[in-house]
């Protein structure tokens, strides 16, 4: 069970939301802390197992080299749209990075979700793709949510249109 944020005692990534998130087709948000204290923020591809969300990335990157260091993390998954058709899911919790061949073949599925096989075939995709060397596991330990779409001025303003989309 993963409590919410302020402690409730519900289990919050039981939730209908929750899991609809963090099955879509997404973009996470990874926050892991730099040796200064100060915030590395990335965009990154993801995929949820029932227990944690893997990310693929390369050991030389500046997220893996922080996670080594100190694994406390945060991952933001929203599907925002503008006005306020505004619903996302906050993770926090610890990471570790996994590596050798379930790695490679955990951040190929990774890939997939996010591109077609033959997408990931070509050359120059493949060749980037290629320096996924490690995942990323990061497991929560505390959740928060929000759906501002299902409020009254969230419905107000999809039904008449009067908010500008995202792009």
């Amino acid at each position: 069970m993963v409590p919410g944020g302020r402690g409730e005692e519900r289990d919050l990534l039981g939730e209908a939301l929750a899991q609809e998130l963090l099955d879509a087709r997404l973009i996470a948000k990874l926050a892991t802390l730099d040796a200064d204290s100060g915030v590395h923020l990335v965009g990154m591809w993801f995929l949820w197992d029932g227990e944690a969300v893997l990310l693929p990335t390369s050991r030389k990157t500046r997220k893996a080299k922080n996670i080594v260091r100190d694994p406390r993390a945060t991952v933001m998954i929203d599907d925002s749209r503008g006005g306020f058709d505004l619903r996302g899911l906050t993770l926090m919790g610890r990471a570790e990075l996994l590596d050798g061949a379930e790695a490679l073949a955990t951040n190929r599925r990774i890939h997939l979700k996010y591109l077609t096989e033959r997408g990931r075939e070509l050359e120059p995709v493949d060749r980037y793709l290629a320096t996924d060397d490690v995942t990323i596991r990061f497991v929560p330990e505390r959740a928060s949510a929000w759906n501002l779409r299902d409020t009254d001025q969230g419905r107000a303003v999809l039904e008449l249109g009067e908010f500008h989309r995202l792009l």
